[in-house]
């Protein structure tokens, strides 16, 4: 049997998570690229790339993200999942960037959501410029964090407007450090979304037992969650490499301390050393899917 942790959340402040590779664009920085999608669909899964547009924070320019859509056969409008991925230090900032869980992808599709794969800012073909917080610097994390926010409610607030999305149906779904963005965007109240659903977030770990410093990592998350009004899902492997179920549930515990928004952690129960990225893998649905599909179900009318 997997674990289950419930408690109910409502959400009020600003919280650095630390550790997060984030994009940092420059001032002034303008769109190289038109907006909308690119060619038509293709394939069995109507797979088109788009490109979503993000006005900077300081009102100096616009860049554009690069999203990957998939979507049901028939004209929708369909219920929308944003996938949003983690940290790669070693990710191009130029060229294509390999993230598509395919799995992942057609079991969302087969349960009639659209699929959009949301390329982060100085990721791959995406626009800006990433930065990667180095060393204590909890002040720089938070503005870091702050924009890759900034980056997926834009893609959201974007794809909404689109004529093949339900725009009062749209899930959040990430994996760590992406994992932490969509409960940064949670804590913003975003108008359409009905849930979140985060794979290993976390941060401030020295090992997969142990924080840093933590009375900043639980102020953080406690301040993030305050506002958080969605219901949220919290999904760890027991044998994830990064975080142990013990600080899984510090994060959880610290998160959800001053909300009563809907919220449940599962730790589920896999063998081996490296479960960190069971969202990713081919037979992951298999070990996932029971407990992400009642909770969709849940939240979605």
């Amino acid at each position: 049997m997997f674990s289950i942790f419930k408690k109910r959340c409502w959400l009020a402040c600003a919280l650095a998570i630390i550790g997060v590779s984030l994009a940092f664009p420059a001032l002034g920085e303008a769109a190289e690229f038109k907006t909308g999608a690119i060619g038509e669909p293709l394939g069995e899964l109507n797979m088109q790339v788009w490109r979503a547009p993000v006005e900077l924070e300081d009102g100096s320019g616009t860049i554009t993200l690069e999203a990957t859509v998939f979507k049901p056969d028939g004209e929708g409008a369909f219920p929308l999942a944003v996938f949003n991925h983690g940290m790669a230090a070693d990710a191009p900032t130029d060229g294509a960037y390999d993230f598509r869980p395919d799995a992942a992808i057609r079991w969302f599709l087969a349960r009639g959501y659209a699929v959009a794969v949301v390329i982060r800012r100085g990721y791959g073909r995406s626009e800006g410029v990433r930065s990667v917080v180095k060393g204590d610097n909890s002040s720089y994390a938070l503005e870091l964090f702050e924009e890759t926010i900034h980056d997926i409610k834009s893609a959201v607030s974007y794809f909404r407007k689109q004529q093949f999305v339900a725009n009062d149906k749209v899930v959040l779904v990430g994996l760590s450090a992406g994992g932490n963005g969509v409960l940064g965007v949670a804590s913003k109240a975003p108008e359409g979304v009905l849930g979140v659903v985060t794979f290993a977030p976390g941060a401030g770990a020295i090992n997969r037992d142990e924080l840093g410093n933590t009375d900043r990592v639980k102020r953080d998350f406690r301040a993030y969650g305050s506002t958080v009004k969605v219901p949220v899902l919290w999904i760890y492997a027991d044998n994830d490499e990064l975080f142990s179920p013990k600080l899984a549930q510090f994060y959880f515990e610290a998160f959800t301390s001053e909300s009563d928004a809907e919220q449940e952690l599962v730790i589920l129960p896999l063998d081996g050393e490296k479960g960190h990225g069971v969202f990713l893998w081919d037979n992951g649905p298999e070990i996932w899917g029971h407990v992400v599909e009642p909770f969709l179900k849940r939240v979605m009318p």
